[in-house]
């Protein structure tokens, strides 16, 4: 604990900050107001925790997809990357760590107001702002599915001013940040004879093999780097966007067009092409004093043009096909006919990316808001009413064509004549559907709201129904429905501020979910806050140092249902067919049977989260000093579980699922900023940190040994044997007196513990398993840097993770059975010759001793990447005017450029990458932004 402590007060030293703005709009001035659910309200007077990123803070990177851009954006939002597939945004994110200890616990993500929207449906030169909400006050009002915090994205609008036309266009190179590396065959043949021997088996490469391989290769003798030979060193990219807007007094608009152009990076046969056209008008109309309207049309499509492969497929076979495995090509140099064939794998990657067909992939969204606004200050001076209905659509279809190719096997290697040709060549074939699904999102919203100031008092009160349904359907095997997903919710929110001193905050929901029985259908959750605005107390009033100080608190509880964590019909019996058996004469009368396919449980409802938020909020030295701190506790009570333990073996075998688990997840988040100029020069830092940690307070289990238990321990924790290096040869091996379910030991095997000894077997089994590490880092910080220089700009944000692990547990990493081997396997331990060995022995069995979860193959998972970096100089209006526009801007950028990890080989923010999915990239790219 000391060290997270310490690195806060470090990183806060450190980080100075700034608001992730330009500076001329860098501050939240008190005055401005925040959007949370349903409603704004001013910055003073809000209790409760939520980050604010402005649209013009996501324009600095490369990337165009909202999700990967938001990582180290704000304290509360902790944000991963995948992979760098084409047109695919492969993050997770979570708000405030592990809200429900690692499962389901995602945010949910709002779109002007609906929910079951996606970011990836969002350009990025749509977007006004994005508000994080952590708290109960500030979520509560969306109800049931909104307990893991609310991402809620405001898309811009028109206004009443001059019209603007503004133009962009940017260009750029992408290269994997790291790729694996492999064996070729020479070293492949031998590292792999030495396993065989390691395991008591005879060699099967000669030295001619091994000579043939490394001096002679041929069709008999393949050395093939299929990442060499198949992947690209790099890909590039484009994006193009015009947007216009402006309005008048009653008419207001905003138009958005983009495109964006990526290539993969297969180097033969067909390449990966992904295109995107986003199309969003958000229109605002004053009928009258009274009555205004809005209508809201946004489009997208997205394309991708590939070979019959998947890219996950690809890149675990060119992770997995051996170099030896078959030639590319099986005739003479210069031959491209003839595919080479082999039985272990029996498929050639080659032939994969030009002849196995092709997918021509189309996603389609649509998203429609049509609503009314009243003023009805007629009837009370404050009272506004607002109503809309939303109805999105989202279609996938894929088309393509699956074909076949043949391969050569050579069927003597004296006599390369003799061959089988494996497969039929088929050229062409009908067009089929790979794949139809669709998705509508219904969505019914009514508030009213009611503000009035008078004296000392501010009143403000919102009041909101929203009704939404969520349908999924897809017809490629056959029409299939799944169950609506339908939620209804009835909040209130009441806000009252006395003296500009003390506010008070009363929130409810009234959470309608059909996931339950009539009677626990429905339920009533509730949350409350307070404000304290030090700085007007006259104690403090005029104070040089601090200028703005307030200190705030909220506590609530809310109700959860979501997909994914709640299944439908939960609460009913259900039996299904099994088996037959036959009676009558000669058994000739078959009867069948019916079990219990599940046990229902009546009393079965909703998950419950209370939560609490403390924070102080500060400007300081002339508002040059932002700071934030919030202190959040978080208990999820009555989250659905199998109740195998927890229930008794007497009441059968099948037991239902109950509210039965709970998880704590606590912490601190900060957000520290300053904003100066020194002469003509203006920057502007800032830095933000998140410490979290969610622990299973209350588990449904049953262990022989307290170490196994999860009740009490870290929610993230991972499992694994305790080891002490590796056997150094047979001495060891008997000093250590102990044998293993999972195999033979011999020297160079990892040492695992046996922490279970009391049983007196002396074996290493699955009871020695216990708590090595955690995998979700207890802290998540970033470094956003500004500078501003007579036109020139800088920006800068790095973004890192400090206080997690990682299992080395992939492909690359274990080299066992007949698996491709990386150049990790050059290291491995030789039985006679272990000492300084970086891996254990090697082995040709699938299963062995030292190829699992240990402390062995645990190692620091903290990382830090500067993820964006620009610069960018904004010619003068004379220059511009040449242009005819008003503004100029040419900018270079940087994307991912260099990463500082423990981990060398692989990306250490996901292992897999480059492995059995698309590489993270690097991306460098020129563009400019032209306005009119």
């Amino acid at each position: 604990m000391k060290y997270y402590i310490s690195l806060l007060f470090v990183a806060t030293i450190v980080g100075f900050a700034s608001a992730q703005q330009k500076n001329d709009t860098i501050k939240i001035q008190i005055e401005d107001k925040i959007t949370v659910a349903f409603g704004e309200i001013k910055k003073d007077k809000l209790v409760g925790a939520v980050d604010v990123i402005e649209g013009e803070d996501l324009l600095h990177s490369s990337d165009y997809n909202v999700e990967s851009i938001l990582a180290g954006q704000a304290p509360g939002l902790i944000v991963f990357e995948g992979s760098g597939s084409p047109g695919l945004d492969n993050t997770w994110m979570r708000i405030r760590g592990l809200s429900r200890g690692g499962a389901e616990d995602h945010p949910l993500v709002v779109i002007d107001g609906i929910a079951n929207r996606t970011l990836s449906s969002i350009a990025i030169d749509e977007v006004e702002s994005i508000q994080i909400l952590k708290d109960a006050t500030a979520k509560l009002l969306y109800g049931s599915k909104a307990a893991n915090g609310v991402i809620m994205l405001t898309t811009k609008r028109g206004y009443n001013g001059k019209r603007k036309v503004t133009f962009f266009h940017e260009y750029g190179i992408k290269t994997p940040t790291r790729l694996p590396e492999y064996l070729n065959s020479a070293q492949y043949a031998r590292q792999y004879n030495q396993a065989r021997i390691n395991d008591g088996l005879s060699p099967i490469y000669t030295a001619d093999d091994i000579n043939n391989y490394s001096n002679n290769p041929s069709v008999l003798y393949p050395d093939v780097d299929f990442y060499d030979e198949l992947v690209k060193k790099s890909t590039s990219f484009q994006r193009f966007n015009a947007q216009l807007i402006g309005g008048s007094e009653t008419t207001k608009f905003f138009l958005n067009l983009g495109y964006v152009g990526e290539n993969g990076l297969e180097n033969q046969g067909k390449t990966q092409e992904f295109s995107r056209l986003n199309i969003r008008g958000n229109l605002d109309y004053d009928v009258n004093e009274t009555v205004s309207m809005f209508l809201d049309i946004a489009g997208r499509m997205d394309i991708w043009d590939r070979a019959d492969i998947t890219n996950s497929d690809f890149f675990g076979a060119l992770s997995s096909h051996r170099p030896n495995d078959y030639p590319l090509w099986a005739g003479d140099v210069g031959d491209t006919d003839n595919l080479g064939f082999s039985p272990r794998v029996e498929t050639n990657l080659l032939g994969e990316l030009s002849r196995s067909g092709y997918v021509n992939t189309k996603n389609y969204y649509a998203q429609t808001n049509l609503g009314m606004n009243f003023d009805l200050s007629k009837l009370a001076k404050g009272l506004t009413a607002t109503g809309y209905v939303t109805f999105d659509v989202f279609n996938n279809v894929a088309i393509g064509k699956s074909l076949d190719y043949s391969r050569i096997r050579f069927d003597d290697p004296n006599d390369l004549s003799l061959i089988t040709r494996i497969g039929t060549d088929k050229y062409d074939d009908n067009e089929s559907r790979k794949g139809d699904n669709s998705t509508q999102n219904l969505g019914l919203v009514a508030k009213i709201d009611y503000s009035k100031a008078w004296g000392n008092h501010d009143l403000q009160i919102d009041l909101v129904g929203v009704n939404q349904t969520l349908t999924r359907k897809s017809t490629l095997d056959g029409p299939t429905t799944q169950q609506d997903d339908k939620s209804i919710n009835f909040g209130a929110r009441v806000n009252y501020t006395l003296k500009n001193k003390y506010t008070i905050e009363g929130s409810s929901s009234y959470m309608g979910s059909d996931k339950f029985t009539k009677e626990n259908r429905w339920g009533l959750f509730g949350a409350g806050g307070f404000a304290w605005i030090i700085s007007n107390e006259d104690f403090l009033k005029g104070n040089k140092t601090i200028n703005y100080l307030k200190l705030k608190g909220s506590y609530g509880v809310m109700g959860y249902d979501r997909q994914g964590a709640f299944d439908y019909l939960l609460y009913r019996d259900f039996y299904e067919g099994w088996g037959n058996f036959r009676t009558g004469p000669q058994n000739s009368t078959v009867e069948f049977g019916w079990r219990a396919g599940q046990i229902g449980n009546p009393d079965f409802t909703f998950e419950k989260s209370k939560e609490y938020n403390i924070g102080i909020e500060t400007s300081m030295f002339n508002n040059k000093v932002d700071l934030e701190i919030n202190y959040f506790n978080q208990l999820r009570s009555d989250m659905p579980v199998r109740l195998n333990n927890a229930l008794p073996d007497f009441l059968g075998e099948l037991k239902p699922i109950g509210n039965f688990n709970e998880v704590s997840n606590s912490g601190v988040d900060l957000s520290l900023s300053y904003t100066d100029k020194i002469g003509d020069l203006n920057f502007s830092v800032v830095t933000n940190v998140i410490y979290s940690k969610a622990v299973n307070d209350v588990f449904d289990e049953i262990n022989e040994y307290d170490h196994q238990n999860r009740t009490g321990r870290a929610s993230d924790a991972i499992w694994g044997w305790l080891a002490d290096g590796l056997y150094q040869n047979d001495a060891d091996i008997t000093n250590h007196g102990v044998i293993s379910t999972y195999g033979d030991i011999i020297p160079g095997d990892v040492k695992l513990l046996d922490i279970t000894n009391n049983k007196g077997d002396n074996t290493i089994d699955q009871f020695d398993t216990q708590v090595i590490g955690n995998w979700f880092p207890r802290v998540n910080y970033a470094l956003n840097i500004n500078l501003e220089y007579h036109g020139l700009e800088f920006y800068a944000l790095g973004q890192g993770t400090s206080g997690s692990d990682k299992i080395l547990n992939n492909s690359y990493y274990w080299n066992v059975g007949e698996n491709k081997y990386s150049v990790q396997a050059l290291g491995a331990a030789v039985p006679g010759s272990v000492a300084g060995a970086s891996s254990p022995r090697l082995t040709s069995l699938s299963q062995s001793h030292s190829y699992r979860n240990s402390t062995y193959w645990l190692v620091s998972g903290n990382f830090f990447k500067l993820r964006t970096a620009e610069l960018a100089y904004n010619f003068s209006e004379r220059i511009s005017g040449k242009f005819g526009a008003d503004k100029l801007r040419l900018f270079a950028r940087g994307n991912d450029l260099f990463a500082i990890s423990k981990i060398k080989k692989l990306d250490p923010e996901s292992l897999n990458s480059g492995v059995t999915d698309y590489p993270m990239f690097r991306t460098i790219s020129l563009g400019l932004r032209l306005t009119y």
